[in-house]
């Protein structure tokens, strides 16, 4: 992380001590958290990203503070990464509800950080080699309205990601408890097979990914047709790409399922059409 960051809209040095142990986010995990991608001095989809924030806000009952708007929200990280000396950055907005109590709460009022971390490049960059993933064996993701957003509560992925590291892997597909794909440790799946780009419906647990809008969006106007649909374990198997998608990394192509090898044309064509249309190329 760099040398800054915002808490409740106040610079401080990383390092400070600003959270109580008494901290409603710590204790029961009563928050949420949102990650973005400055690049060449611009918040990328900043719209998407505070309409995801204002209902999960809606959906927690937690009140915004007056002070943060979508203005407001957009300026105070462009002004952190310009703190840390950064153009090009991750952002990740972690808001928690503030008070204190027990399972019930004693206020509903929003309490929030920023932190950044520099990214080399303002373009997203498509990974030089696919990426290894196999399927999730060790849990589920259980479709909930909470699991359409970024929960502070986030052992599914966090035991994934221990999956992904003791079987020597890259990523992996958590499935709903019938099997189908949800999603990845961090990311929204898309599979491309001929001129169909398809990607599991939120239905069945998945995050609503900003990127995942934006992907969904410029594939339509690329001339593919998008479904959100069921996927299996044989959609996987047998699609011609696959790919994974986040706003701070962009696309990351899949190489390898099992023994099955994917292209990755697809995946190289919507980058460079992102990249182009987003003007981050410069």
């Amino acid at each position: 992380m760099s040398n800054y960051l915002l808490f409740n809209g106040e610079f401080h040095e990383d390092g400070d001590a600003l959270l109580q142990l008494s901290n409603r986010g710590f204790c029961y995990g009563d928050g949420f958290f949102e990650s973005m991608r400055i690049s060449n001095g611009k918040v990328l989809f900043v719209k998407g990203h505070w309409n995801r924030l204002s209902r999960v806000c809606n959906f927690l009952r937690i009140q915004i503070p007056v002070t943060l708007t979508e203005q407001s929200f957009n300026e105070y990280a462009l002004a952190l990464a310009h703190r840390n000396g950064l153009k090009n950055a991750r952002i990740r907005f972690q808001g928690y509800r503030m008070g204190e109590g027990r399972y019930a709460p004693e206020s509903n009022l929003l309490g929030w950080s920023m932190v950044c971390q520099e990214l080399e490049t303002s373009a997203y960059t498509l990974n030089k080699n696919g990426l290894h993933v196999a399927f999730c064996n060790t849990h589920t993701i259980n479709p909930a309205p909470q699991s359409s957003f970024k929960s502070s509560n986030s052992l599914p992925y966090v035991m994934a990601s221990m999956f992904v590291a003791d079987n020597k892997l890259d990523d992996c597909f958590l499935l709903d408890p019938k099997g189908y794909v949800s999603e990845a440790t961090g990311s929204n799946v898309f599979l491309l097979k001929e001129n169909e780009l398809l990607t599991p419906n939120l239905f069945y647990g998945g995050v609503p990914g900003v990127m995942r809008s934006v992907v969904l969006k410029e594939a339509a106007l690329l001339g593919w047709r998008t479904t959100e649909a069921l996927i299996s374990k044989n959609d996987i198997l047998a699609a011609d790409e696959c790919f994974l998608t986040n706003a701070a990394r962009g696309i990351q192509w899949v190489g390898a399922v099992e023994k099955k090898r994917f292209y990755k044309r697809g995946a190289e064509k919507l980058t460079a059409h992102i990249n182009s249309k987003y003007g981050l190329l410069s």
